[in-house]
């Protein structure tokens, strides 16, 4: 009874005349689905606390046998509101909540989702700090592919093994040669953007204060 748990509200949904359903991830019970009586109306003292790509402390009742649960109260924690303030930022907030909540399963005492939590408070306290959104997303993609087991081979050629590689390939997971290149049809790329790539490919959003020295984000390291 009266639990309290911090989480990230990753997605908020109108529910019949007043109330909303929240989607959180938290670290505790991984992700939850909350039901927030009333929040919609002008005299609620919550709806300030469940916005959407927020940290915020939530007070219920758990059940493993229930999959939704009421909230009680709300209070923030972080608001982040320099990451909310700016446009190309939450917009990269709101993406990295979707995906997160797209990929993590509901409630699982097996798989609490501490990794994506951990990614996703490192995700918004970079946002909010001035990061690169387009390099911040990039590297959060990374690590989903990574924890999916998707990441791809860049250190050579993902057919032959050859070290001297040309372009990437999302169909064959990886690097390519010139000639597994040309025998697929798939355009060459710069040094530059191999490099880029490949260094992305390594670091992951841990090590974004090392990459950020090194390059700027751009958003072709998103369509590879």
């Amino acid at each position: 009874m009266n639990d309290r748990i911090t989480g990230f509200v990753l997605k908020q949904s109108d529910y019949r005349e007043a109330d909303v359903i929240l989607s959180v991830l938290t670290k505790e019970y991984g992700k939850l689905s909350f039901v927030a009586q009333g929040v919609r109306k002008m005299t609620s003292k919550n709806a300030g606390s469940i916005m959407p790509y927020t940290k915020t402390e939530i007070l219920f009742d758990y059940n493993e046998t229930k999959s939704i649960f009421r909230l009680k109260n709300a209070r923030c924690k972080e608001y982040y509101r320099s990451m909310h303030e700016d446009i190309n930022a939450s917009s990269a907030a709101a993406v990295a909540a979707e995906l997160i909540d797209v990929l993590t399963l509901q409630a699982s005492s097996d798989m609490p989702n501490s990794i994506e939590y951990a990614l996703l408070d490192i995700v918004f306290s970079k946002l909010d700090e001035g990061y690169d959104p387009t390099l911040v997303l990039s590297l959060l993609f990374v690590d989903m592919l990574n924890l999916a087991g998707l990441l791809p081979d860049v250190d050579a050629c993902v057919t032959c093994g050859n070290t001297h590689v040309v372009t990437v390939s999302s169909k064959d997971g990886g690097f390519l040669c010139q000639e597994h290149a040309e025998e697929h049809h798939i355009p060459f790329m710069k040094t530059e953007d191999l490099r880029r790539f490949r260094l992305l490919c390594k670091a992951g959003l841990e090590k974004i204060d090392i990459v950020n020295k090194y390059i700027e984000g751009d958003m072709k390291d998103l369509q590879y």
